[in-house]
């Protein structure tokens, strides 16, 4: 569970910095969430856990990727996460960066871990079920 980034009612926009080590570059992403998204974390389903109880979609899961490649899902209680299909994402990077341009001040000349090494070889990016 995150410690931070808590809010009172459901994100209409988010907008964040990162990095990509594999890439070596800095990206920006703003995601515009649909009125699905917000109606889902509105509403209740029921608990998975416990009869009788309700559970609230409150927590998204952002996943990042190479290539500036980006998903958005909100966590669901003990079900497969859902993907939000309808959130519109815009990633840029280089000198389309405007609130990112600066911030990070990675020079990304730290490498890599053995495993990761391991892990990337051979492969294509974004890994796994993109």
């Amino acid at each position: 569970m995150s410690p931070f980034n808590k809010a009172k009612s459901p994100p209409q926009v988010i907008k964040f910095c990162w990095d990509s080590i594999i890439d070596k570059k800095v990206y920006e992403t703003t995601l515009i969430f649909s009125s699905d998204t917000k109606n889902k974390m509105l509403s209740t389903e029921p608990s998975n856990y416990s009869h009788g109880d309700t559970y609230f979609f409150q927590c998204i899961v952002i996943g990042l990727a190479p290539e500036g490649k980006v998903r958005v899902w909100l966590k669901n209680n003990g079900r497969p996460n859902l993907e939000q299909k309808n959130t519109q994402i815009i990633t840029v990077s280089g000198s389309e960066l405007d609130m990112c341009k600066g911030v990070t001040k990675s020079n990304f000349s730290y490498g890599y871990d053995d495993d990761i090494i391991d892990f990337i070889k051979n492969k294509k990016y974004p890994y796994g079920a993109w």
